[in-house]
C-alpha cells in the first residue's frame, strides 16, 4: 500500500532510471523524477515581516549545518512507489511526538500543548465547517501539506470533518484512506484501497519555547480550530505504519520539511478523500479540436473548479538568484488554483494564509509555475 511519503516519499535527485511494481505486477520502467516544487524550512527572519522564501530540496549551506548534510542523499524511486499487494488490510498506530527538524530544535522548539488554553479548556476542533482560509503553513516546509489540505476543506469539507475525531480521552483519532499507484512515466495516478491506517494522534505539538501558547508549524490562522495541527502531525508521524520494506528519507516532521512532489499531493487528496486523484501536464499542443494549449489549460482548470475538484500546482526555483517570478509567485512554492475568472486570470493562493499572488496571465502562470497539475478526477 501506499501511504503519503511512505516507502520513502522522497524524490529521485541521481539516477538515471528506475523501476515500480504496478498493481503487484512486473515491475515497469519510470523515466527520473526531475526535482520540482520541493520546499525547505521557511525563513521567518526576513525583513519584509512575511514569511520568507522557501528552500528548495537541493542542500544549502544552511541546511547543511543543522542536517549534516541528509539533503544530499540520494533516494531510490522504487521505495517511494511501492504498491500493495493484494488484499491490503486496516493499520493501527499512535503518533505521539514525530521527530523534529534538527534546525527547529536549534531554534528552540520542542512539544507543548497550545490547543489547551490558560483556563484549562481545549481548542474545539472544528470552528464551523473546515475552510481553506483555516489553513495556515508554519516554520517548516510542508506548503505542498497545508495547500492541500486547504484545497480539501473547499472542495470536501466533510472528508476533513469525517476523518479526524476527538476522544473522550483527551486524544485524536485520524484515519486516511491507504492508496495504491498507478504510474505511466511522468503520469501518476493513486485510488483508494478500500482499507484505512487509523492514527491515535496524542495532543502534544511542536512549539516555540519563546511561544508556548502557538503551534509552531501549521495552524488555523485567526481560527481556533484545532484540526489543522492535527492533521498535519498524523500525516507527520504516518511513517510508524510502514513496514520494514519501506526506505524512509526522514521521519515526522523533517520528512515533511523535506517538500513534496505533485504526486506526494496526489496522494494526499486520495488519502483524505477517497477519491482518485492523478497529476498531469500543461497542454502544450494544439488539440483536434484546434483549441490552442493556452485555450486548453483555462478550459480545463475552469471545468475543473466547477466540479469542485481541487487544483494544486508549484513554481519553478530559477537558477539565477536574480531571476524574478512573476506577481509575487514564492520560488519552490506550493499554491492552490482557486479561480479562473472571467477575464482568464488565473487566482492562488498561498499556503501562509497571506501574501497571495497577483492574478495570472496564461503567460504569468506558465512562466512561473512547473508543467504540471494536480486535481481530483
Amino acid at each position: 500500500m501506499s501511504e503519503l511519503y511512505g516507502s520513502g516519499d522522497a524524490a529521485e535527485t541521481g539516477t538515471d532510471s528506475a523501476a515500480v511494481a504496478v498493481d503487484g505486477g512486473p515491475a515497469e520502467p519510470v523515466e527520473p523524477v526531475e526535482p520540482e516544487d520541493l520546499v525547505g524550512p521557511a525563513d521567518l527572519s526576513g525583513d519584509s515581516g512575511e514569511p520568507g522564501e522557501p528552500e528548495p530540496l537541493e542542500p544549502s549551506a544552511r541546511e547543511e549545518g543543522a542536517e549534516g548534510g541528509i539533503l544530499r542523499r540520494v533516494f531510490d524511486v522504487t521505495s517511494w512507489w511501492s504498491t500493495p499487494g493484494e488484499g491490503a488490510v486496516d493499520r493501527y498506530a499512535t503518533v505521539d511526538r514525530p521527530d523534529l527538524p534538527g534546525e527547529s530544535l536549534i531554534e528552540g522548539v520542542r512539544y507543548g500543548t497550545p490547543l489547551d488554553g490558560p483556563d484549562g479548556e481545549r481548542a474545539p476542533l472544528f470552528d464551523g465547517p473546515p475552510s481553506r482560509e483555516q489553513t495556515e503553513q508554519g516554520s517548516i516546509g510542508d506548503c505542498g501539506i497545508i495547500s492541500t489540505l486547504g484545497a480539501v476543506a473547499h472542495h470536501f469539507p466533510h472528508a476533513i470533518s469525517g476523518c479526524v475525531q476527538e476522544k473522550s480521552d483527551g486524544t485524536y483519532e485520524v484515519t486516511l484512506h491507504q492508496t495504491t499507484s498507478f504510474l505511466y512515466g511522468d503520469w501518476s495516478r493513486f485510488e483508494s484501497t478500500g482499507a484505512v491506517t487509523v492514527l491515535t494522534v496524542t495532543p502534544e505539538i511542536p512549539v516555540r519555547s519563546d511561544m508556548p501558547h502557538v503551534p509552531a508549524y501549521g495552524s488555523s490562522g485567526a481560527s481556533d480550530a484545532a484540526w489543522v495541527p492535527i492533521l498535519e502531525k498524523a500525516i507527520a508521524g504516518v511513517d510508524a505504519t510502514w513496514d520494514e520494506a519501506r526506505g524512509k528519507p526522514a521521519e515526522g516532521y523533517t520528512r515533511l520539511d523535506l517538500g513534496s512532489f505533485p504526486h506526494h499531493r496526489a496522494e494526499l487528496l486520495t488519502q483524505l478523500t477517497g477519491e482518485t486523484a492523478y497529476t498531469d501536464d500543461f497542454p502544450t499542443q494544439y488539440d483536434m479540436e484546434g483549441r490552442s494549449p493556452d485555450r486548453q489549460l483555462l478550459e480545463t482548470f475552469r471545468e475543473k473548479l466547477a466540479d469542485g475538484r481541487p487544483l494544486l500546482v508549484g513554481t519553478f526555483k530559477p537558477e539565477l538568484p536574480d531571476r524574478m517570478l512573476p506577481k509575487g509567485l514564492i520560488p519552490g512554492h506550493a499554491y492552490e488554483v482557486t479561480t479562473v475568472d472571467d477575464r482568464g486570470l488565473i487566482h492562488l493562493r498561498n499556503p501562509h494564509n497571506a501574501a497571495h499572488p497577483q492574478p495570472l496571465t496564461v503567460s504569468e502562470f506558465r512562466a512561473g509555475i512547473r508543467n504540471r497539475y494536480t486535481t481530483i478526477g
